[in-house]
């Protein structure tokens, strides 16, 4: 099919986001790899890979801003336009803490944790999951799948409260762990906050189909049916 300059350009732009996020869950993936297994060589990788992400950001925001005021976007591709410029801040913001994490490996590095770190993977793997499906969402346009992606974000709440809580005891009754437990605490902190980017990114997969900016506001804040990974 023929496409004309403004079509290609949209799809290049389209496109790009989902690469842009197809390297961020890689970032996210690594990072919690490198702090589960201590592994600094891994999180210098995420570190290092911050740059391109910051750049390809500015750059998508930039062409896409430009084929908004050089041309005039049909209704549907200027929510399509809108959308992509919220969700590379997004992914921007889940790169950001992955390095946070990937810091938090180099600092803990040299020290055996003093528990398994289960209950942190779990919660991981549950936030690394709601970014890949929130980004298929989008891909897909499938609100249903957007939906799911809002449901999930209680189960990371829960491990959340629940390994800060932990913390919390771990540093009142052993001052020795207090450096590894505060850290460990930071790190669920940054997969809530993940997880909430990831809600952000599931909510325009609804927002371009229907024009609805808080599509999630009505939801009952639980799923009946806890979705499974």
């Amino acid at each position: 099919m023929f496409l004309n300059s403004y079509d290609r350009s949209l799809q290049s732009i389209k496109d790009r986001v989902n690469l842009l996020g197809q390297e961020v869950s890689r970032m996210l993936e690594q990072a919690l790899a490198s702090l589960y297994h201590q592994d600094q060589e891994l999180a210098t990788w995420v570190l290092n890979h911050d740059d391109s992400i910051d750049d390809e950001t500015n750059q998508i925001e930039e062409d896409s801003l430009q084929l908004i005021s050089l041309q005039q976007p049909r209704q549907k591709d200027l929510r399509i336009l809108a959308a992509g410029l919220r969700n590379v801040r997004d992914l921007e913001r889940i790169a950001d803490y992955s390095c946070d994490i990937a810091e938090v490996t180099h600092r803990l590095a040299i020290q055996p944790y003093f528990k398994k770190l289960d209950d942190l993977a779990r919660m991981g793997h549950k936030a690394l999951v709601m970014v890949n499906r929130a980004q298929e969402a989008v891909r897909l346009r499938d609100q249903d799948m957007a939906r799911d992606v809002f449901w999930r974000d209680d189960q990371v709440d829960d491990l959340y409260r629940a390994l800060h809580d932990e913390m919390l005891q771990v540093m009142r009754r052993n001052p020795d762990a207090i450096e590894q437990a505060s850290n460990l605490s930071l790190v669920a902190r940054y997969l809530e906050r993940i997880a909430d980017h990831a809600v952000n990114i599931a909510e325009m997969a609804v927002f371009v189909e229907t024009g609805d900016r808080r599509p999630f506001r009505l939801l009952p804040h639980h799923n009946p049916e806890y979705p499974k990974d």
